[in-house]
């Protein structure tokens, strides 16, 4: 289909192109060792925090496959509201443990509690996760609008996204990456409030964009025959907590944060942030139903909805603005994921093959790590459109691989009788297990729910019977005991 875009908007969007590319270069002069690629030498400030916070838990991929599922289903009111509970558990209960143990990347947890057979494993879990679905699923999600606005093929709408991004996670690493998130977070909140001022006047604020709904739509708790019923909110609420607790891909800006108190605050407001925002997603959705016709929906792809309502309503300038946050948005997801897996690469595999090198060789590693892995994130990104929707694609993966990760840290954190054999096969049983339930397509159309549900019982209770089962050795005493001691250090909390 057809989009008729202004020179103003496409000049507006490539305004922001070049400015993010000139970021990376001017960042990446003060860039002079592996931490400061990693974890940017552990200077962000409050705002700095809060903004890439934000910026990357806001993904295109939102923009892109929320609307259309919203139109087909409507949204959980309830689910709004629970959407920020897990960042407000990772601030008030995981960043004081994380700082305390003052690591370089999230999978040092494992090592520290358990042992390098269970780093590694999630440490692989994390780089093809975040890869292939976080990476490769955003550039995918950002490419598809930016080809509506450039008349550009997909492949090589693609191809460019991919170059911006490699471009200055190589050169910047986390600084050059928080950075341009902080740009993007002012950029992507600037269109998200001017799409939904323009929404809101067309159809009489919230309570007109709810009139103009079937009422099931918008239910509080919607019920099970819903697609995005009582089932999915829960799924949804339970997926937040390892996309914001334990995930590498978020949590390495609560390493990077100046003190404990830094990220904490970084972490309460980013929730804060977090609830209008998911207004915001889904308002597309809703808004559809008044001004998109019947036969033109069924003309679209689902994950085009929500691109065609701002289309129909902006003009000129400030729908080149919306396309620039909605790049932001894409941009600021993709190189989080890109870093946080060339990181976890030099950190928990290539440190231990070469202990011996510098910081400017573990650098140099890092920024090659960086190249590779973004051919393998851009091939898959080519082929997502064979893997059906956007945001489909992204939450299995994170029931799959990241549910039963949170399990295991939880475990580790609060249980000591929890072994380190018993985490590897629990790992592996919740995730294959997972994995099956979702190809097979259990639970229909909530389907979302019995994959997580799925993958978080099987490593709970696998984890359990196997370390009672598993005679308790002198080595797991020791490390346990030694890893608890660091947790309860007033001395490591007070110097942070």
């Amino acid at each position: 289909m057809e989009f008729a875009v202004s020179g103003i908007d496409i000049a507006i969007v490539i305004i922001f192109v070049i400015f993010t590319l000139f970021i990376g270069w001017w960042v990446s002069r003060g860039v002079g060792g592996f931490e400061d690629f990693s974890v940017a030498g552990r200077t962000f400030g409050p705002f700095m925090l809060i903004a890439t916070f934000s910026a990357t838990n806001f993904s295109s991929w939102s923009i892109v496959g929320k609307p259309g599922l919203v139109y087909d289903a409507g949204i959980s009111v309830s689910w709004i509201a629970l959407n920020a509970m897990a960042c407000v558990l990772a601030a008030v209960i995981f960043i004081p443990i994380y700082r305390k143990l003052r690591y370089n990347t999230m999978s040092e947890i494992f090592e520290d509690r358990y042992d390098g057979r269970v780093r590694g494993i999630i440490s692989v879990i994390w780089i093809i996760a975040d890869t292939l679905n976080r990476y490769g699923i955003t550039v995918y999600a950002a490419a598809v609008i930016m080809g509506i606005l450039f008349g550009v093929d997909l492949v090589w709408m693609v191809l460019g996204i991919s170059l911006i991004v490699v471009f200055y996670t190589y050169l910047g690493g986390l600084r050059s990456v928080a950075i341009t998130d902080a740009v993007m977070f002012v950029i992507m909140f600037a269109g998200l409030f001017i799409g939904g001022f323009y929404i809101f006047s067309e159809l009489g604020g919230w309570n007109g964009v709810v009139e103009s709904v079937p009422s099931e739509l918008t239910d509080w708790v919607p019920s099970a025959e819903n697609a995005n019923g009582w089932p999915w909110i829960m799924a949804m609420t339970l997926l937040g907590f390892p996309y914001f607790i334990t995930s590498q891909f978020v949590m390495q800006r609560g390493l990077a944060a100046k003190s404990v108190n830094v990220a904490r605050w970084g972490l309460i407001f980013t929730a804060i942030v977090a609830i209008p925002v998911a207004i915001l997603e889904v308002l597309p959705g809703l808004a559809a139903r008044s001004l998109l016709s019947p036969e033109l929906v069924a003309t679209l792809n689902p994950d085009m909805v929500g691109p065609q309502v701002y289309v129909e309503l902006l003009p000129v300038g400030l729908l080149g603005i919306f396309f620039a946050a909605i790049l932001s948005a894409g941009i600021s997801t993709a190189d989080s994921a890109l870093l946080a897996s060339s990181s976890l690469f030099t950190e928990d595999f290539y440190k231990k093959w070469k202990p011996q090198e510098g910081e400017r060789h573990y650098l140099k590693v890092s920024r090659i790590t960086t190249i590779i892995l973004a051919v393998i994130g851009t091939s898959w990104a080519l082929i997502a459109p064979l893997l059906g929707g956007a945001v489909d694609a992204i939450l299995n993966v994170i029931a799959i691989t990241d549910m039963p990760i949170f399990v295991i840290v939880c475990l580790a954190i609060f249980w000591r009788k929890m072994k380190a054999t018993a985490a590897v096969i629990s790992i592996l049983s919740g995730t294959i297990l997972g994995f099956v339930v979702s190809i097979l397509g259990v639970g229909g159309i909530q389907g979302l729910a019995v994959t997580t549900a799925t993958s978080t019982l099987v490593t709970l209770i696998v984890g359990i019977i196997l370390s009672y089962i598993i005679p308790t050795t002198n080595k797991h005493e020791q490390k346990v005991n030694q890893f608890f001691e660091k947790i309860g250090n007033k001395e490591a909390s007070e110097e942070d």
